[in-house]
C-alpha cells in the first residue's frame, strides 16, 4: 500500500493533488483501502492576511495550510469549503461589515452549511473575535480585517481554543470530512512565530519570508526593498549588555538576549555611536510602536522585541515581482525575535511520516521559502535517509522540477535545486541531539551523497525556464524523466502524464 510525503509549500501544489490521490489509489474516495498521503507543510510565512494575525496575535502561520485544506475539502462539504476559502473585502468599512455578519451568523455563506457545523465554526470564530477585541485597546494592535482570510482566522481561534495547531487541522479536516488517509502536518507544532532570514552569496542578509519572495508594495518615505545586512559587518560595532553582545549595522540588529526596554534600545544605539533617529525613520516608529506594545506583549506571552523588518506590516505585496534577488541565495535559516539564528526541531509526526513513507515528493512551489524551511528542520534528513541506511532501497525520493524559475531561484539548474535539497538535509543533521552526543556521527556538508536524497526527478520536457543537464545529473546518480507540457502552457506539467511516470517511479526499484 502506498505511503507518500509531499513536501510542500504554497498553492503550486494544489495543482497536482490529483495525481497524488491517484497514486495513492483515491479515486473514488475510499478511504479504507487506500495508502496514507502526507501534506508537510510550512509555517514562516508573514505576507498577505497571515502577517496581521501574525502582528496582532502571534503563534506561527497558517496560510499555506488554509489553503491546501480547503482544496482537498469534497464536494460533500461545498459549504464549509466556501467559507474557509472566504476572503474579506479589500475595503475597510466593507470587510468590518461581513467580519460582523459572520461572526453573528448572518452572512449567506452560512445558508449551505449544516446547523451542527455552523454553530461549532462559529463559536472559534467568536473566540478569534474576542482576541483581536482584547487587543485592540492598543491602537498598534488594531487588525486590519481587508482581504483577512476567514479560513486562517477559523484556524487561529481554534489554535487559541484548543491550545495546538495539530490538533485545530484536525478538527478542520474532521468536520469537512477530507478522507481519512490524508494528513496535513505543519513543519513544526507550535503556538509560536517562526521566520526565516536569507543569506546571499554577497553576504547581505534578507529577514523574513515574504521580503525573501513577495516583497511589500511600495509605500510613501520607504524603501522597495527590505534592508539588506551585510553578514561581515554584524559585529562591526558592538555594546556589551548583561554579558550579552549586542551588535548595530544600518538597522537596529540585536544579538542574543538584550535590550528588554525602549530606554536600553535607545541608550544601546547612544553608546554604539549611532544617531538612532538619523540612520532610518522606520526604526523611530518601530521604538514608538515598541513603547505602546510592551504591556500588552508581556500580558500575551509574545517577544517584547521583534527585529524592525518583522514588525513592518506584509498585508499588501505584489506576488507576480519576479525581479531577480541582488545576489542569489546561500543558504536559508530560522532566526528569533532579535535575528539571530536558530535550530527549530521538525514535528514528531513529520519526523514518523517521513520514516515510513514509501516516497518523498520534493513538490512543485517555491524552492527557498516553501521546501527548505521544511527540510533545514532537525531530524528530517536522518528520517528521509531512514530506509537507505537499512540498505532496503525501496523508498522513493522525487523532486518535481519547477516550469519556471522566480526570484529566489533566478538563473539555477535544475542540477543547482537538487544540490539545494541536498545541502538543506545534510544541514538538518548537524544539531540532532543524538549527533552532538556522539561525535563519531558527526555530519559534515556533503557527506551524504545526491543520490541518498534525491533519487528521481521529473521536469517538463520542452521549454521550462529551468535547464535540466541530464548526463550531468544522472553520473549523480539521480533517474531523469521528462514529462509533457500542458496543452498551451509550456511551463506547467501535463498531469495525465506526470501520473503515468510517477506510477512507474512507484513501482520501480532504486
Amino acid at each position: 500500500m502506498p505511503n507518500i510525503a509531499i513536501v510542500s509549500g504554497g498553492t503550486a501544489t494544489n495543482a497536482i493533488l490529483d495525481v497524488i490521490q491517484q497514486l495513492a489509489g483515491d479515486q473514488n474516495h475510499n478511504s479504507h483501502s487506500n495508502g496514507c498521503i502526507s501534506y508537510i507543510l510550512p509555517i514562516s510565512d508573514n505576507g498577505g492576511s497571515t502577517s496581521e494575525i501574525i502582528r496582532v496575535m502571534g503563534g506561527c502561520s497558517v496560510g499555506d495550510i488554509r489553503s491546501r485544506i480547503t482544496r482537498l475539502i469534497p464536494d460533500e462539504s461545498s459549504g464549509l469549503r466556501d467559507l474557509l476559502s472566504y476572503r474579506l473585502s479589500p475595503n475597510l468599512k466593507e470587510a468590518k461589515a461581513e467580519w460582523e455578519q459572520i461572526v453573528e451568523g448572518s452572512h449567506p455563506l452560512w445558508a449551505s452549511v449544516d446547523p451542527p457545523c455552523r454553530q461549532i465554526m462559529r463559536s472559534f470564530l467568536i473566540h478569534v473575535h474576542l482576541e483581536i477585541l482584547k487587543r485592540s485597546r492598543h491602537s498598534a494592535k488594531n487588525f486590519r480585517l481587508e482581504l483577512a482570510s476567514v479560513g486562517n482566522l477559523f484556524l487561529t481561534g481554534a489554535r487559541l481554543s484548543c491550545g495546538s495547531l495539530d490538533s485545530s487541522i484536525e478538527l478542520v479536516l474532521r468536520m469537512t470530512r477530507v478522507p481519512s488517509n490524508i494528513q496535513v502536518l505543519p513543519c513544526i507544532n507550535t503556538n509560536f512565530t517562526y521566520h526565516i532570514s536569507a543569506l546571499l552569496k554577497n553576504g547581505a542578509i534578507i529577514t523574513g519570508q515574504s521580503q525573501i519572495s513577495h516583497p511589500s508594495l511600495p509605500t510613501k518615505g520607504r524603501r522597495r526593498e527590505p534592508s539588506l545586512l551585510k553578514s561581515s559587518s554584524l559585529s562591526r560595532l558592538e555594546y556589551l549588555h548583561n554579558g550579552s553582545t549586542v551588535s548595530f549595522n544600518d538597522d537596529v540588529v540585536l544579538q542574543g538576549s538584550v535590550a528588554e526596554t525602549p530606554d536600553q534600545v535607545r541608550n544601546v544605539v547612544k553608546n554604539a555611536g549611532l544617531n538612532w533617529k538619523q540612520q532610518d525613520s522606520d526604526i523611530d516608529s518601530d521604538i514608538a510602536s515598541y513603547d505602546s506594545d510592551i504591556d500588552d506583549d508581556s500580558e500575551m506571552g509574545t517577544p517584547s522585541y521583534v527585529h524592525p523588518e518583522l514588525r513592518k506590516s506584509q498585508l499588501h505585496f505584489n506576488k507576480d515581482d519576479n525581479i531577480p534577488l541582488p545576489a542569489p541565495i546561500e543558504r536559508i535559516f530560522y532566526i528569533s525575535p532579535y535575528g539571530e539564528e536558530i535550530y527549530p526541531v521538525a514535528n514528531s509526526r513529520v519526523l514518523n511520516c517521513l520514516r515510513e513513507a514509501n516516497t518523498v515528493i520534493y513538490s512543485i512551489g517555491s524552492l527557498m521559502t516553501s521546501i527548505v524551511p521544511i527540510l533545514i528542520l532537525q531530524g528530517v534528513g536522518d528520517a528521509i535517509l531512514h530506509n537507505h541506511r537499512k540498505s532496503s532501497g525501496s523508498k522513493k525520493k522525487v523532486l518535481l522540477v519547477n516550469g519556471s524559475s522566480d526570484r529566489e531561484t533566478y538563473g539555477m539548474s535544475a542540477l543547482d535545486c537538487i544540490t539545494v535539497i541536498c545541502d538543506a538535509l545534510n544541514y538538518s543533521m548537524l544539531f540532532s541531539p543524538e549527533r552532538k552526543r556522539d561525535k563519531s556521527h558527526e555530519v559534515t556538508s556533503g557527506k551524504f551523497p545526491i543520490s541518498s536524497f534525491v533519487t528521481h526527478i521529473l521536469y517538463i520536457r520542452f521549454d521550462a525556464q529551468i535547464r535540466v543537464d541530464v548526463s550531468a545529473i544522472e553520473s549523480q546518480g539521480v533517474k531523469c524523466i521528462a514529462v509533457k507540457n500542458a496543452l498551451g502552457d509550456g511551463h506547467a506539467y501535463d498531469l495525465t502524464d506526470m501520473y503515468k511516470k510517477m506510477d512507474e517511479i512507484s513501482k520501480s526499484k532504486v
